[in-house]
């Protein structure tokens, strides 16, 4: 019999989901109003679980897809940790740029995997006897919440440090590119005609020093999703190593170290979600 994973270990179940042609693993547990929990570069980990846990002590139920990579079960030691994690993100990274399934490079077109989302979101809403659910990006998946909140059934979308479409060393010539959503033209006019719906937010993080993040990217956000979004900053500069070898590494905007954003984030699921 295989070891527990990190998520086995602290109650999450596994079961693949299968939607718009794609079918993933997804880890769930606790009870109450569902929230998707994206995972960052490059897989599943113990950081997600970390993060997961904090929420679910709150009162949520907590729904993990496993986009990419496998599951990243402790955080590398020295440098054969380091070394893993290189390898894991060089093999995460290759996948993102070639698959169909996801769009890094180029702008103004939406991620098939995003359908693939929406109907995880609607199914989980169902589930869990509810008309809205939460979804948390970070890094990777940070526009994944922006783009699954086109569906009404999205209530909260957090856009932690969104990455994608990559806006990082030739690809800032892209005019537009730093700024771009990451959605196609008629899902975008799709997600700004939600912004004066009462029942729904967006939460945009970032690191007012972030390299990878275009800070012109989450002040779109801010500008064309008011009344609805609101922009934080959070002090010091994200992503200064790709690494997981300590706990204490800074990386996505909603992580578990990240006290004051993550009870922000919170305090929005609270509001919006329970009755």
């Amino acid at each position: 019999m295989a070891k527990p994973n990190v998520a086995e270990r602290n109650g999450y179940a596994c079961e693949a989901f299968a939607a718009a042609g794609w079918r993933h693993d997804v880890y769930r547990g606790g009870e109450g109003p569902a929230v998707l929990l994206l995972h960052e570069m490059p897989s599943f980990s113990w950081r997600t679980v970390l993060l997961a846990n904090r929420i679910r002590d709150r009162g949520y139920r907590m729904v993990m897809p496993i986009l990419v990579g496998g599951v990243r079960d402790a955080p590398g030691r020295g440098l054969r940790g380091a070394i893993g994690f290189a390898s894991d993100f060089g093999s995460s990274l290759w996948r993102i740029c070639v698959s169909r399934e996801f769009v890094a490079l180029i702008g103004g077109r939406s991620s098939p995997v995003t359908d693939y989302l929406v109907e995880l979101a609607r199914a989980e809403a169902a589930a869990s006897g509810r008309s809205k659910v939460g979804v948390i990006g970070m890094c990777l998946t940070g526009g994944f919440a922006l783009a699954a909140a086109i569906d009404p059934v999205v209530g909260v979308a957090v856009v932690g440090q969104p990455a994608l479409p990559f806006a990082i060393g030739p690809l800032k010539l892209i005019p537009g590119q730093a700024a771009d959503f990451g959605l196609s033209d008629a899902d975008h006019r799709q997600l700004i005609d939600r912004k004066d719906d009462p029942d729904f937010c967006v939460r945009a993080l970032r690191y007012q020093t972030d390299s990878i993040a275009p800070k012109a990217r989450v002040e779109r956000i801010r500008e064309e999703l008011s009344p609805a979004a609101t922009l934080r900053w959070i002090p010091g500069r994200g992503h200064p190593v790709l690494s997981d070898a300590t706990d204490g590494t800074p990386h996505a905007a909603v992580r578990k170290e990240l006290d004051e954003a993550l009870s922000w984030v919170i305090a929005t699921l609270d509001e919006r979600l329970k009755p």
